[in-house]
């Protein structure tokens, strides 16, 4: 079975306080969030920070951009509510991709970067390169 790759994108909040301040400034639930403190099922460890995340809704054999989007217009209609959060909080669009060994490269078009500015939004990316000999991505 060949491989293919794998993409997504999600907005990603942390900060001083409770997820559950930012989900009522922001008006909509998370996807995912936690507290300082919670415990993390992954490892058993208490969560030194507060996080709070929304997903692009979209499957992740979709484009990069594509998830990209679906979040800036999530969010444009809250520009106002991200002002609010951008002082104190990090505003962070998050890009992961899985990509086979042969490389691969990333093009923000003028527009997202511009959207994303007004937005207060940085980018973090992280590519993962997997090797065709047994991974599943």
């Amino acid at each position: 079975m060949a491989l293919t790759a794998r993409e997504y994108a999600y907005f990603h909040v942390t900060g001083p306080g409770t997820h559950e301040h930012v989900t009522e400034l922001m008006g909509y639930k998370p996807s995912e969030a936690w507290n300082i403190g919670d415990i993390n099922p992954r490892n058993g460890r208490p969560r030194t920070s507060m996080c709070w995340q929304v997903k692009s809704g979209l499957d992740d054999t979709k484009p990069l951009d594509q998830h990209i989007q679906n979040i800036l217009l999530l969010l444009h209609p809250r520009a106002e509510r991200l002002r609010c959060l951008w002082v104190e909080y990090d505003l962070t669009l998050r890009c992961v991709g899985y990509y086979l060994p042969t490389g691969h490269g990333m093009h923000f078009d003028r527009e997202q970067i511009r959207q994303a500015a007004q937005l207060g939004l940085c980018f973090d990316l992280d590519f993962y390169y997997v090797d065709d000999g047994g991974h599943d991505i």
